[in-house]
């Protein structure tokens, strides 16, 4: 049986373009990992009424498809405050009563005892949100309070609503609904691939390996990029395994010095694994690269510091570069970045060394210095630094950004070198 998967992400700071819709994109990355393609997004802002619009139409629209099945996934609107009306629009368009979920009540009980309130205190408002409409399936809340739940709107029409909190919608996501999905559908079975291509912007990549593979142009495969600072990140999802091991052994060969896989999840895992430590010493970044490592769980395994000497005197002070190599090589420097390196060794018993010194501008370039030049270095612990020079084009974020992202990138470089 066909089916169509529409994905809504309700918010008025969606739409007034204050904050991002993450949520749409983590599932439909989830889904077409799983051969399971979304038909269409939506943003609705925090209105009842364009809400119950956008969701009636949806369904009239899918009861038009007979042979189909079809799943609206909305993300947002279950909380306690007053401009939270997922609920209230369901019950509208369904035509039933509200029931609560008993184990939601008594987590929200739970979290007042614990904060040492009386359970008198729960006000009506905050009990909104154990509410769901009656019939419906509940899926529990592990991360926060509000459940979700799956309303069918008509036959083969489910509705699937989940709180808009991230970390609370990719643990429903993922334990309660997902297998609801595939229990309806039968998706191909499809494989997916990736890799990141260093310093190599869309076009070029496009240019260059798109238009000119043959497995490429059957159309069999689907294939996407997506441009971040440093560089792009490529995907491939094709029914048939053997393409993608062969679309894989093609890039290395195009790309040999720039091709990698996902180096910031797969360099913690190394340096984990091998029993391994890294501190980093960073200027213009100004701790940028200490937050990616530790962004991650884990990262007290194998990150030990991250210096943020952006100053010559704390070069000096803190990571022994020569006062003599900043007055006559400059801070922006390979012998800088190098000597940045070796001071770290000083300071701590590490196994690699990893330095950034560079200028981010808006200011302070010049016709032998401009703007986005950047000096990365990498060091092995009883071995030669090894530095890079960049020269980034953008404005200061951009510079900082990417110069955070090759940082990661070299090292990734020296330890599986």
């Amino acid at each position: 049986m066909n089916y169509s998967i529409t994905i809504i992400a309700t918010g008025s700071e969606i739409t007034g373009g204050k904050s991002q819709d993450t949520n749409s994109m983590w599932m439909a990355n989830e889904l077409s990992g799983l051969g399971i393609k979304v038909r269409n997004f939506l943003a609705l802002p925090d209105d009842p009424e364009i809400i119950y619009e956008e969701v009636s139409s949806l369904r009239d629209r899918s009861l038009q498809r007979k042979d189909e099945v079809s799943w609206i996934i909305l993300t947002g609107g279950l909380g306690p405050t007053e401009d939270d009306y997922t609920v209230d629009v369901i019950l509208k368009i369904l035509n039933k009563p509200a029931e609560q979920v008993v184990k939601a009540r008594l987590r929200l009980e739970a979290i007042y005892k614990a904060r040492g309130r009386d359970l008198g205190d729960i006000v009506p408002a905050v009990l909104r949100q154990t509410r769901i409409p009656a019939d419906s399936i509940p899926l529990d809340n592990k991360v926060g309070i509000a459940p979700g739940f799956i309303s069918d709107l008509a036959p083969n029409v489910h509705l699937c609503c989940m709180p808009g909190v991230p970390p609370e919608m990719r643990e429903m996501f993922t334990r309660r609904l997902l297998p609801k999905i595939r229990e309806s559908i039968t998706p191909q079975k499809m494989y997916r691939a990736e890799k990141l291509i260093w310093n190599q912007g869309e076009s070029l990549y496009q240019e260059k390996f798109v238009k000119n593979h043959p497995i490429l142009q059957t159309g069999r495969v689907e294939w996407g990029v997506t441009a971040k600072r440093g560089y792009v990140k490529v995907t491939f999802l094709s029914p048939k395994e053997s393409d993608l091991a062969t679309l894989l052994i093609d890039l290395d060969k195009m790309f040999p010095d720039s091709c990698s896989d996902d180096i910031f999840l797969l360099t913690p895992k190394i340096l984990i694994d091998q029993n391994q430590k890294i501190a980093v010493a960073e200027s213009c970044t100004g701790g940028w690269v200490g937050k990616l490592f530790t962004d991650l769980p884990g990262s007290s395994k194998y990150f030990i510091s991250s210096l943020v000497t952006y100053d010559n005197i704390a070069k000096e002070n803190i990571l022994f570069v020569n006062s003599e190599t900043l007055q006559k090589k400059g801070a922006v420097s390979p012998e800088v970045a190098i000597q940045m390196t070796q001071g770290l060794e000083k300071h701590f018993d590490v196994d690699y060394s990893l330095s950034i010194t560079g200028i981010a501008g808006p200011e302070g370039g010049t016709e032998d210095k401009p703007v986005g030049l950047v000096y990365i270095a990498t060091k092995k612990k009883g071995q030669a630094a090894r530095v890079i020079e960049y020269r980034f084009p953008g404005n200061r974020e951009i510079i900082r950004e990417a110069s955070a992202h090759n940082a990661m990138f070299q090292l990734y470089k020296e330890i599986t070198q």
